[in-house]
C-alpha cells in the first residue's frame, strides 16, 4: 500500500455531524464587520495572546505541596502583559497548561490571506474542494508556504470536508441523495446564496444562471467560499436551483453517494494522489449518516491499512502524529 509522504493511515480522520440543510453559505454579512485583511489582522494578534496565555504557567509549575500549603510556583507563572491595537491582557491564565501544551490550531479558508495565516500558525486545515485536481492544487500550494516560517510539511494537516451518502448499492445511495435535496427550501436556500456571493438574488428565476458577480476582492467575508461556489456554477453550467441542491449537504463541501466500498476509493485517492492527509467527514443526515460511515466505510479503510484500529495516545494532538508545543519559558532562570 503506498501512503503519501510516509504517513501510514490518514492522520486528520475526524468525524462531524451536518444536518442537510438547504443550502451552503454564511448569513449575510453583517454592517459592522470588519475589512477582510483587517479580519486576518486580529487574528494574528489574537493567537499572540492566546499562546502567551497557553504558556503563562510552565509545565511544572504546579507543586501541591500540601504541607506548606502550596499550590504552585510562582516564580513560574508569567504574565502576558499584552497591549495591542485589538486586545489588552494582564494574564498569566487561571488555569495550568493543558496536557496538549496548546489546543490543536485548526483553520478554515482559502483565499491568500488564509493559506498565508494557516501557513504560519495551523497544525490543521479544514477546507473545500470540489475535484481532485482542485484538491492536489491547494494542498501543494499550502504546503509550500511552510518552509518559509521554519515549519515542515508534516507540521500542517490537510483535512478537506466530504459529506458521503450512503447506500448498499450506487442506485440506494443516489436515490437517498435525491430524497434529501427534495427536502430543501428553494426560497431559503436562494437567501442563503444571497449573502455567501453578496449579491441579492431575491426574485430572480430558480431555473436561470447565476448573475453577474462582484469580484472577489470586493468580498468582505468568506472570499474562498464565495470562488468556490463561483467557479462551481460556472463550470458546471448550474442554474440557481441546481446550485442550491449541489450545496445542500456539503456547505460547499463535496457531496459523493456510493457505496461503501465507492466511498472508500475516493478517499484512498485523494490521500494517495497528495490532495489530503485526512479528512473532516460530515454527516448529512443524524444518526444514519454516522453510524453507516462508522459501520461499513471505515472498516474498508482499516483493511486497506489507511485508518488506525486503536487510538495511539491520550489527546487529539498525540492521535494526529503532531508534537507538543515547548513552553517559551522552559529553561528560563527564575
Amino acid at each position: 500500500m503506498s501512503t503519501f509522504r510516509s504517513v501510514p493511515t490518514f492522520r486528520g480522520a475526524q468525524i462531524s455531524a451536518r444536518y442537510w440543510s438547504p443550502v451552503a453559505g454564511r448569513r449575510p454579512p453583517v454592517a459592522h464587520s470588519l475589512e477582510h485583511a483587517r479580519l486576518y489582522e486580529r487574528a494574528h494578534e489574537f493567537l499572540d495572546v492566546a499562546t502567551k496565555l497557553w504558556d503563562s504557567w510552565e509545565d511544572d509549575a504546579v507543586v501541591l505541596d500540601k504541607e506548606h500549603g502550596i499550590y504552585a510556583d510562582t516564580d513560574k507563572l508569567h504574565p502576558a502583559a499584552h497591549r495591542g491595537e485589538y486586545f489588552g491582557v494582564a494574564g498569566p491564565l487561571n488555569v495550568p497548561r493543558s496536557p496538549q501544551g496548546h489546543p490543536l490550531l485548526v483553520q478554515a479558508g482559502s483565499s491568500e490571506d488564509g493559506k498565508e495565516f494557516a501557513a504560519r500558525y495551523a497544525e490543521a486545515v479544514f477546507t473545500a474542494q470540489q475535484t481532485l485536481a482542485d484538491g492536489q492544487t491547494f494542498y501543494k500550494d499550502l504546503k509550500s508556504r511552510l518552509a518559509k516560517y521554519g515549519r515542515a510539511e508534516s507540521d500542517l494537516l490537510v483535512l478537506p470536508g466530504i459529506a458521503p451518502v450512503i447506500g448498499s448499492t450506487e442506485a440506494e445511495a443516489k436515490a437517498l441523495e435525491q430524497q434529501l435535496t427534495d427536502l430543501q427550501v428553494p426560497e431559503y436556500g436562494l437567501a442563503q446564496l444571497s449573502g455567501m456571493l453578496g449579491t441579492d438574488l431575491t426574485g430572480l428565476p430558480l431555473d436561470g444562471p447565476l448573475p453577474e458577480l462582484p469580484e472577489e476582492r470586493d468580498i468582505n467575508g468568506n472570499k474562498s467560499r464565495f470562488t468556490l461556489v463561483a467557479e462551481l456554477a460556472r463550470r458546471d453550467g448550474l442554474t440557481l436551483r441546481e446550485l442550491i441542491a449541489r450545496l445542500g449537504a456539503g456547505r460547499g463541501h463535496r457531496v459523493f453517494a456510493g457505496t461503501p466500498e465507492q466511498i472508500a476509493d475516493q478517499l484512498e485517492e485523494w490521500f494517495t494522489r497528495g490532495a489530503a492527509d485526512g479528512f473532516n467527514i460530515m454527516a448529512p443526515v443524524l444518526p444514519t449518516g454516522l453510524t453507516d460511515f462508522v459501520d461499513h466505510v471505515v472498516p474498508i479503510l482499516q483493511r486497506r491499512g489507511l485508518f488506525r484500529t486503536e487510538y495511539t495516545g491520550r489527546t487529539l494532538r498525540e492521535n494526529y502524529g503532531l508534537a507538543r508545543p515547548a513552553n517559551r519559558y522552559a529553561g528560563t532562570p527564575a
